[in-house]
């Protein structure tokens, strides 16, 4: 034998080996893609039902969506009825103030002229019982022998005002009595 023929006859040899490889490896090939295939079919065909029910959803939704427009309209249109309903209560509430001040401030002068007054007659009355000879016991002596600036300068120290009685606001308080006091 020539090498010339055992080159051809290695050669046929590997044609042939390459020819068989080729036919396994495409009918693997053909196998993989008809499973491929059959999954794809099944997964198709289990996706249908559920593309079916969202297609339904979306049916369904359709009307309610162009109901929403409307709905936030109307929202919108409450909330600014609101907003306008709520600067006019502020403004009714920033009036009521200006006028509570106002009373307020005719309050508090009504009450430093009553109380200019009482102790303007309290002190024409300790005047009096003095031009009389009458003599007020200590501890009962009328308030109010000035305004009431005056009285509140003229207000007992500390350690005076154990024993005399407590101005407080125009009026006179006493320490408390117990029985023990009174018999004495």
């Amino acid at each position: 034998m020539s090498p010339l023929s055992i080159l051809l006859l290695v050669l046929a040899v590997a044609g042939i080996w390459a020819v068989v490889e080729l036919a396994l490896t495409l009918r693997k090939a053909r196998t993989t893609l008809d499973e491929v295939s059959h999954s794809a079919t099944e997964a198709m065909d289990q996706a249908t039902p559920v593309i079916a029910k969202l297609d339904g959803v979306v049916d369904e939704l359709q009307p309610a969506l162009r109901e929403v427009t409307p709905l936030v309209e109307k929202i919108e249109d409450t909330l600014d009825e609101a907003n306008t309903g709520l600067g006019k209560v502020n403004n009714i509430l920033g009036d009521v103030s200006s006028a509570t001040h106002g009373v307020s401030s005719v309050g508090e002068s009504a009450s430093r002229i009553i109380d200019t007054a009482t102790s303007a007659a309290v002190g024409v009355v300790s005047k009096v019982a003095s031009f009389g000879g009458i003599t007020i016991p200590e501890g009962q002596q009328l308030i109010g022998k000035g305004t009431p600036e005056a009285e509140a300068e003229a207000e007992p120290e500390a350690g005076k005002a154990e024993e005399q009685p407590a101005h407080k606001g125009g009026y006179v308080t006493y320490a408390p009595v117990t029985p023990e006091s009174n018999e004495e």
